[in-house]
């Protein structure tokens, strides 16, 4: 298989499963520059992972002669928890601190980002090792159940951001942390369909999750909330964005000369309170 065939079976998954959820975000939606980011950083992130593990865990770990209870220690012990703290600093560390880092939402898409990020270098890693034919079972259950875990601590992040003290973070990160352990464990087991059934009620959990953010949205209320232009790239942004979803650029304490109608579009002096042609409030 030629180096493009093999990119495309390692990271198609990821990019679908990313798509598939993403598309819940629609009442606030991320950033697309940082989700892109979160992706590379959960990529990053594979790398003291792997280190950590190549060093804790023996290579014959999954010889013939290996028992299940030294599988159950290195995949407890290890495995869960290194590999969810190395996703879950690659969003702490970065998105988290910024201005984009808004809602409870931007917790569970950040998340998923990053953990899919992971997971499709990993799925590389064993494209090149195993053979493409390793993606049957990968794409439709490893991939995703990463992107699973991803929302349990995102939605600590997400929590904590609205006001939460910070034990639900380190409850959402331990809970990804056994919950891998053991779908590891079932994987490599005798009754692997076991892990299917419990990807399976992950896949289903992470989307509730993802309706829960839009339910509990502080921007889930329509309004006609007016538009300004960016100080940078000048393209239409809400009044009250602290940055520009196209550019990035900040937007706090600069001072405007219109306000663009959310509802008609027609420009208005900054410090208008009703549009001059619609008649519509302005929620400035």
């Amino acid at each position: 298989m030629s180096a493009l065939g093999i990119l495309l079976v390692s990271f198609t998954p990821g990019l679908f499963w990313l798509w598939f959820f993403v598309r819940l975000d629609r009442i606030r939606p991320s950033s697309r520059r940082w989700l892109a980011l979160s992706f590379i950083f959960g990529m990053v992130s594979t790398i003291p992972a792997g280190i950590i593990e190549k060093l804790a865990i023996q290579d014959d770990l999954f010889s013939a002669s290996t028992t299940l209870a030294s599988v159950s220690v290195a995949m407890l012990a290890v495995v869960g928890p290194v590999e969810e703290t190395s996703k879950f600093l690659a969003i702490r560390l970065t998105v988290y601190r910024s201005l984009f880092f808004e809602e409870p939402m931007d917790g569970l898409v950040y998340g998923a980002a990053a953990s899919l990020g992971f997971a499709s270098l990993e799925n590389l890693f064993y494209v090149l090792s195993f053979g493409p034919e390793v993606m049957i079972g990968r794409a439709p259950l490893s991939t995703v159940v990463h992107l699973v875990l991803g929302c349990l601590w995102g939605y600590g992040l997400g929590l904590h951001r609205t006001g939460h003290g910070p034990w639900v973070v380190w409850v959402g990160l331990a809970g990804a942390a056994v919950f891998h352990g053991v779908f590891n464990i079932l994987a490599f087991s005798s009754v692997p369909w076991l892990a299917l059934i419990l990807g399976a009620g992950g896949v289903v959990g992470a989307y509730q999750l993802f309706k829960w953010g839009q339910r509990v949205s502080p921007f889930r209320y329509h309004r006609n909330v007016p538009l300004t232009l960016c100080l940078n790239c000048g393209s239409p942004i809400r009044v009250h964005s602290m940055y520009c979803r196209l550019c990035g650029a900040p937007q706090i304490g600069a001072e405007r000369a219109s306000l663009i109608c959310g509802n008609c579009r027609r420009t208005n002096q900054y410090d208008a309170l009703f549009c001059t042609r619609c008649g519509d409030k302005l929620l400035a």
